[in-house]
């Protein structure tokens, strides 16, 4: 039984990425469905804990993806160290990504891992060049 119900985020304050951030977000290489899920992730932020509560079938609702593209796309997230599940439904997001923010301040942080262009196939390192192109020319 899936829910229609999605949660609303716990404030309405914008939020803010500082270049650096938005910088490495274009190197870590994720899907557009990873992409997707960080970005309900950081509507759903909380400011104080940098955690977003959601649950599987939520997401799948929100996104209108399927639970393989959901999953997948929290996985790449968990693997590239940008936001990983603390309990079922509720997810820490990278402190860089948060202002800082984390739901205990004795939480491991994994290291941010960037994108290796070798592993790339042909196209998405040309989409990659274009990117670092475009970084570096309003850098």
């Amino acid at each position: 039984m899936s829910s229609s119900y999605v949660p609303s985020p716990p404030t309405e304050a914008p939020v803010r990425i500082p270049r650096e951030i938005l910088h490495l977000l274009a190197l870590v290489d994720i899907t557009t469905a990873g992409r997707r899920v960080l970005d309900e992730l950081l509507y759903l932020s909380d400011p104080k804990t940098g955690t977003a509560e959601i649950s599987q079938n939520e997401m799948c609702a929100v996104l209108g993806a399927s639970k393989p593209t959901v999953n997948r796309g929290f996985k790449e997230l968990r693997e590239c160290g940008l936001a990983w599940s603390i309990e079922d439904g509720l997810y820490q997001l990278h402190p860089l990504l948060t202002g800082g923010a984390v739901s205990s301040p004795v939480m491991a942080v994994p290291e941010i891992k960037a994108a290796d262009p070798k592993s790339f196939t042909e196209q998405r390192r040309a989409r990659f060049a274009a990117q670092v192109a475009n970084l570096a020319a309003t850098g």
